[in-house]
């Protein structure tokens, strides 16, 4: 096993956890590898590199951290099943994934046998686990500190919007897929994988299905006062799927294209600034060890 331990995550959480992990790990007839990132992309590296090697990669660290890893993968001609101990601040895709935040219950289901293939989504020229999102509510991932990060997607940030509706910026964008064309003027949009995006649980929790082959697409309009823009969390809160202020499908491929550059997220951090973002699904791409099967689509017989 080949283990990818970011130090920096979520407050140094694995700090007196590592030996517990491997013990878990030996536990389960595993030869661990242990590797401390470097740095900026060092993961993607090593997978890329070493992947071949190992008969299981389990990668600790936040959800930038797990990205890197899965990044590897993919540009990687061989692909073992990858375990993960989530030791960020929000760990949506772990709670996706029925995996717990105690790293020693988590270094378990890491190493055990319930594997199952899940989608992972390609933006442009490069990879993502559970979220492509662009607009309000997004650039405080990645312009906040490390230790600020479990505030992304929460109420608190969003009634800060509230305060600052006059810095909201509306991005003008023509948004292609096989299910729906549409070009208008947008304040938030968001391609996701997950069943909760920043502690948030999805507006349709019950209906996401990880590895089903489709991405969910929720895009919102632009609201004009304190009082629409209350409306509309309202809305997102309670799951109106009836509401005028958003729309929201699922598809397997689509595109925005923008008048100009628009800053995305990639699992919460940033992703480049782009007029043009092709996103697509590659179905089952790789194979996690999760811990409940509740939000995976079951084989059919």
């Amino acid at each position: 096993m080949l283990w990818i331990l970011n130090p920096h995550a979520g407050r140094g959480a694995m700090s007196g956890k590592i030996i517990g992990c491997v013990n878990a790990f030996q536990q389960a007839g595993y030869e661990v590898t242990l590797y401390v990132t470097q740095g900026a992309q060092d993961a993607t590296r090593m997978v890329r590199e070493r992947a071949r090697e190992f008969d299981r990669i389990v990668c600790a660290g936040g959800d930038g951290t797990l990205n890197e890893v899965v990044t590897g993968l993919m540009e990687s001609e061989v692909r073992p099943p990858l375990g993960y101990i989530p030791a960020g601040t929000t760990n949506d895709f772990a709670l996706s994934l029925g995996i717990s935040k105690v790293p020693v219950e988590a270094a378990a289901v890491a190493a055990g046998d319930n594997l199952q293939a899940l989608d992972i989504g390609r933006f442009n020229d490069r990879y993502f686990n559970y979220i492509a999102a662009f607009g309000v509510f997004t650039e405080v991932s990645y312009a906040t500190p490390q230790q600020s990060k479990n505030i992304f997607g929460r109420v608190a940030y969003i009634m800060e919007g509230v305060k600052a509706l006059t810095n909201i910026k509306q991005h003008h964008i023509c948004v292609n897929s096989a299910e729906m064309t549409l070009e208008d003027d947008f304040i938030f949009g968001m391609v996701s994988n997950s069943v909760s995006v920043g502690g948030f649980k999805a507006i349709t929790p019950n209906g996401v299905a990880l590895d089903d082959g489709l991405h969910e697409v929720l895009l919102v309009y632009p609201v004009e006062n304190p009082m629409e823009l209350q409306w509309l969390v309202n809305d997102l809160l309670t799951h109106n799927m009836e509401s005028t202020r958003f729309v929201y499908f699922r598809t397997a491929q689509i595109s925005f294209d923008a008048d100009e550059a628009v800053p995305w997220t990639l699992d919460g951090e940033f992703g480049g600034a782009t007029q043009r973002a092709e996103i697509a699904n590659c179905a089952r791409a790789i194979t996690f060890a999760t811990g409940s099967n509740a939000n995976l689509e079951q084989p059919s017989h």
